[in-house]
């Protein structure tokens, strides 16, 4: 007998189920919106990725959905990576497919993202599911089809992606469970203090003449100064 396959996904703080069929078909409005097979490279077709495969099929997963709906395609960010890999990491350790697992608040994964900016917005869907449903297309072809994922992903004030994955896991009673994540962001950075002007030199006092006493005295004419302008940027 084969074992189940599951299919779970979380966006914002709810939890959601549900298992979609692949199938590209005409009465489908979001078909579209998945890249065919071999676009984003067979990787997007397997399992047991290594996290550099993962994160790029992921990636390119995310923005063929954009550019299809005419958005920016968002910039991998390390430190989003890191993020999402926190949260999955927490889910399993406390057992719980949640946003907020163990009662962290959600926003805890987020903390050096936001880090001195001025202004942030970020955003997370979370997915778990057995045997094929935990490739990176299927896991994408879930969250095309729940509108609070699909809003997500096709929200256009995002600008930065981080993708969590854990391959092979035991979650939920279940074997053979891969988690992913999506983790987005948007940030304006604080603006730089502008620091005090330097301070002149002090012009070194010369040393005495040591040499003869000239019989005449030598009149040196004064050269004139040149004075220079600096010109500094500043973004807010």
């Amino acid at each position: 007998m084969r074992p189940p396959r599951i299919l779970l996904l979380c966006f914002c703080a709810a939890l959601a189920g549900t298992a979609v069929s692949s199938a590209r078909s005409a009465d489908d409005p979001y078909a579209a919106l998945l890249a065919p097979s071999g676009v984003c490279g067979a990787a997007a077709d397997q399992l047991s990725l290594d996290q550099p495969s993962a994160r790029l099929a992921m990636n390119c997963l995310t923005n063929y959905a954009r550019t299809q709906s005419g958005l920016t395609p968002l910039q991998p960010s390390s430190v989003l990576d890191d993020a999402g890999q926190a949260k999955l990491a927490a889910d399993l350790s406390c057992a719980e497919f949640s946003h907020t697992p163990c009662g962290q608040p959600f926003t805890v994964v987020f903390e050096s993202y936001v880090k001195g900016a001025t202004s942030y917005g970020i955003g997370e869907n979370i997915e778990w599911g057995t045997g094929s449903y935990g490739t990176p297309r299927q896991a994408m072809n879930g969250w095309l089809h729940s509108t609070g994922h699909r809003e997500n992903i096709l929200n256009d004030t995002y600008r930065e992606l981080g993708i969590g994955y854990l391959p092979d896991q035991t979650f939920q009673g279940y074997s053979g469970a891969t988690l992913w994540s999506q983790e987005f962001g948007v940030r304006a950075p604080a603006a730089a203090a502008t620091p005090p002007p330097a301070a002149a030199p002090t012009p070194a006092t010369p040393p005495p003449a040591t040499g003869p006493v000239p019989a005449k005295p030598v009149a040196k004419k004064q050269l004139p100064l040149q004075h220079r302008k600096r010109r500094r940027h500043l973004r807010r």
